[in-house]
């Protein structure tokens, strides 16, 4: 049977931290309480240490099947888990690309193997991405975390009207990159993308999720339709809040798609994270090899990673400068994907299931590439000055 006690530590409870120890027996949080002994248990002393919630991401890419020299699930995860997250949603763009039944149980197997932080996967929207032709919405349906072509705007609004239709069906979200593949390294058509499929889901009345949205005519639309009490919530990036267009040089570490935008467009989103029209920040960890960043802007391919370094960034730029409060910050990074996507909650409550992160807010350290447990290494982070470091992470009541 395994025990775990965690003691002295601030515990993230009811919206505020607490000093009080924690048992965790098997996966469950079986106890709480002022203090608690018990001699069978690990104990962990969590002594200055703040224990909450573990961070969960819906946007992740793990490159395996197909692209492991990039990543795997072993490594993917153990970056994850070097960041805090306890669960994470991997995106459907591997090869083959998870477009059906078979491969979709593939990755399963996979994931049961080698994952050692929950992974929740996706099945794409199109027959490989294409934009062609629907998957077999019904029948992957209970199988898969939500519906996303990654990467790839589905231009057939005729198209992305019967895939809204058929997730509405099967109470599914529908996760749109509003990207225009024609439009190279640009943000021109993003809101035009968002404003058509907000358009599709307030006819269809699906869930629609907005993925890593980076320009103020997007956010404008989002909070209009918020308003309009059409069903869609969005995600944000580390990168897109703090970074812009003019913080680019020649480096294969400042491609992303959606590139970073300019500066009105950045503070923007600094305002939509605080006052709410944001609901949770991603990381949309995207790992190359070293070759397919390690060059300049135009000959790189777009993505950085991001597991092990967003914690530290939103905290030490949004939390300890006041701009968010860190109440806000948990249900951006915790709390809010579990109840927009219906995950089980990562609660530090009586009874739930023991997916926990315990972090050093004081640790201040210098983002190292070279020591990521990711095979990917890009990020126009790198020797910047944060605070906050995981130093445990508890997912279903095992330390990984």
């Amino acid at each position: 049977m395994n025990r775990i006690l965690i003691k002295n530590g601030y515990v993230w409870f009811q919206n505020k931290f607490v000093k009080q120890d924690i048992l965790i027996v098997n996966t469950k949080i079986t106890r709480l309480a002022k203090r608690i002994n018990d001699e069978k248990a690990k104990i962990i002393d969590a002594n200055g240490l703040h224990v909450l919630p573990g961070l969960v991401d819906v946007h992740v890419h793990l490159r395996e099947p197909g692209y492991e020299y990039k990543e795997t699930i072993k490594t993917g995860t153990m970056s994850a888990a070097a960041g805090g997250y306890t669960t994470i949603c991997c995106m459907p763009n591997t090869k083959p690309i998870i477009d059906n039944l078979s491969t979709l149980n593939n990755l399963k197997k996979l994931i049961k193997q080698k994952a050692i932080v929950n992974i929740l996967p996706y099945a794409s929207i199109t027959k490989q991405e294409k934009g062609q032709a629907l998957v077999n919405i019904p029948s992957l349906a209970k199988h898969c975390f939500a519906f996303s072509d990654d990467g790839v705007g589905i231009a057939s609004s005729d198209l992305m009207f019967k895939a809204m239709q058929q997730c509405k069906k099967v109470n599914k979200v529908i996760v749109a990159h509003c990207e225009d593949i024609s439009q190279k390294n640009s943000n021109a058509k993003e809101s035009k993308e968002v404003e058509r499929n907000l358009k599709l889901a307030s006819k269809t009345k699906c869930q629609l999720h907005i993925c890593h949205v980076s320009t103020h005519e997007s956010i404008n639309l989002i909070k209009k339709a918020k308003a309009q009490k059409v069903n869609v919530s969005c995600e944000v990036t580390p990168h897109h809040l703090l970074l812009n267009k003019n913080n680019v040089i020649n480096q294969g570490t400042y491609k992303m798609n959606p590139p970073l935008a300019n500066p009105k467009d950045q503070q923007v989103l600094k305002k939509a994270l605080a006052d709410g029209t944001i609901d949770m920040i991603v990381t949309d960890h995207a790992p190359h090899a070293d070759k397919e960043k390690n060059t300049t802007y135009e000959k790189s391919l777009n993505g950085i990673v991001g597991l092990e370094t967003a914690f530290s960034l939103i905290y030490t730029h949004f939390v300890k400068t006041k701009a968010i409060s860190f109440s806000r910050m948990i249900n951006l990074m915790s709390l809010n994907p579990c109840k927009i996507f219906k995950i089980k909650s990562h609660q530090i409550i009586l009874n739930n299931t023991a997916n926990i992160t315990i972090m050093d807010l004081n640790t201040k350290w210098a983002i190292n590439n070279n020591e990521f447990k990711s095979k990917g290494k890009s990020t126009p982070f790198n020797h910047h000055n944060v605070f906050s470091k995981a130093k445990y992470t508890i997912v279903n009541g095992q330390i990984v």
